[in-house]
């Protein structure tokens, strides 16, 4: 195998080698590398090339000190200010609201502080290890100047500490190191960031994907060079043999397994109700901006807390990304959005060039406590589900990935404690 190791024989156990990995995001194909780093015969199916989907146009932020929640307690306090507000971030067209209800009120239950406290202790476990997970497959993929180590700045042009208490007490709890600045030193850290900006935190250990298109692909390639298989079609359904799934169904035929990994983002839920699964996972719609030849560039992400987006610098230009749309999966784009970033852009960069722009638009696959599902399938031992990872699917892929490979073989990983990410969370 690539990098210097050997291939593991198949697990002791295993019913079969043959793995279907449906999905071929980041998530995807980081677990695809780690199975057959346990041995197993890989074949990866989506509808899209790798990489085409949500992974494609993220803003980049490779966060091992990501452990404060989106569902803090009061943030609901905002949604009317932010729905009234024509920049703001957030839409919810009145027609999806009563869809969305039952998502609100999880949501809502994973915003008391006891829950908070549980949730951000599993974001940490799971988004740590982030720079040693990827090492190896970028490594082995020729990948590794993909993804740095550059710190990440959170700005704001009120004055005072960007953290509450609350926030403060999980980062210190986790041990993140997390520094307050304010005045002329937001602009030390950042020179191209405009004046007004008075405050600031700087997290010096958290870093950069430089293309997240490019880090899927590369990885994709380096599975496909291992012996994997990657294949384009949409997976409809699966055909069961006594009860057990054992290929799945798509326009151009069936695809046989022994084993079924299901990290199809926020087209999961369609599938995992075959498997008996039924979550409430929502397509939270993001958009991006990516700018070519924008004039300043700044050194490295920040986030614009009082906008509620991020901006980072890639190997294509400046891309700006951000807002959260809840519309349902197949409800057009709507392409003011996008247009919006632009208009925060201008105002956090002064002089900034948008004579060559791009515009994106992806579906975050969330759950309503903002944690994955990451677990054997109760139905099905030999279906394991990895889906839902939010905003942070490009920082906990790889060690989705190789939690993935320990299910897959039947084994309980040591590298971490998966309760937190069982399905069970979300029974009746």
């Amino acid at each position: 195998m690539s990098g210097g190791q050997t291939r593991a024989p198949a697990p002791a156990g295993t019913a079969g080698r043959r793995v279907l990995v449906v999905g071929a995001g980041i998530v995807g194909i980081c677990s695809a590398a780690y199975l057959q780093r346990a041995g197993f015969q890989v074949t990866v199916v989506d509808r899209l090339a790798p990489g085409e989907g949500c992974s494609f146009g993220n803003a980049g932020n490779v966060s091992p000190g990501a452990v404060v929640p989106y569902s803090m307690p009061g943030t609901l306090l905002n949604v009317p200010r932010w729905l009234f507000d024509p920049l703001g971030p957030l839409s919810l067209p009145p027609a999806h609201l009563p869809k969305l209800l039952p998502w609100l009120l999880g949501w809502m239950a994973a915003s008391r502080p006891s829950q908070v406290r549980r949730i951000s202790k599993a974001m940490h476990a799971l988004h740590q290890p982030v720079f040693e997970a990827y090492a190896p497959l970028l490594a082995a993929a020729g990948g590794s100047d993909l993804i740095v180590m550059t710190g990440q700045l959170y700005v704001s042009s009120k004055p005072g500490p960007l953290d509450s208490p609350l926030a403060r007490e999980l980062r210190q709890a986790a041990g993140i190191r997390a520094e307050d600045i304010s005045g002329p030193q937001v602009r030390e850290v950042e020179p191209t960031l405009a004046p007004h900006f008075q405050s600031g935190l700087l997290l010096p250990d958290n870093g950069t994907c430089l293309n997240p298109h490019r880090v899927v692909t590369v990885l994709a390639e380096q599975v496909a060079r291992d012996g994997g298989a990657i294949r384009r079609g949409a997976v409809r359904g699966f055909r069961m043999e006594a009860g057990v799934p054992v290929a799945a169904l798509t326009e151009d035929g069936e695809i046989a397994f022994d084993r079924l990994v299901l990290a199809a983002g926020a087209w999961s839920n369609a599938l995992s109700r075959q498997l008996g699964l039924d979550v409430r996972l929502e397509a939270e719609r993001g958009y991006h901006v990516t700018i070519a030849d924008p004039g300043p560039m700044p050194r490295i992400p920040v986030t614009n807390r009082d906008s509620s987006f991020a901006t980072a610098p890639m190997e294509m230009g400046l891309r700006l990304a951000g807002t959260a749309e809840y519309a349902g999966l197949d409800a057009p784009p709507n392409w003011r959005r996008a247009r919006i970033l632009l208009e925060h852009g201008r105002r956090m960069y002064p002089g900034l060039s948008t004579a060559r722009v791009s515009e994106w638009m992806g579906c975050r696959p969330t759950l309503p406590d903002g944690l994955p599902i990451i677990d054997r399938s109760a139905r099905h031992p030999n279906v394991v589900f990895a889906f839902g990872h939010s905003h942070f699917g490009l920082t906990a892929a790889p060690a989705t990935g190789r939690i993935v490979a320990d299910l897959a073989a039947g084994r309980t990983p040591q590298s971490i404690d998966i309760a937190p990410y069982r399905a069970s969370r979300f029974a009746a």
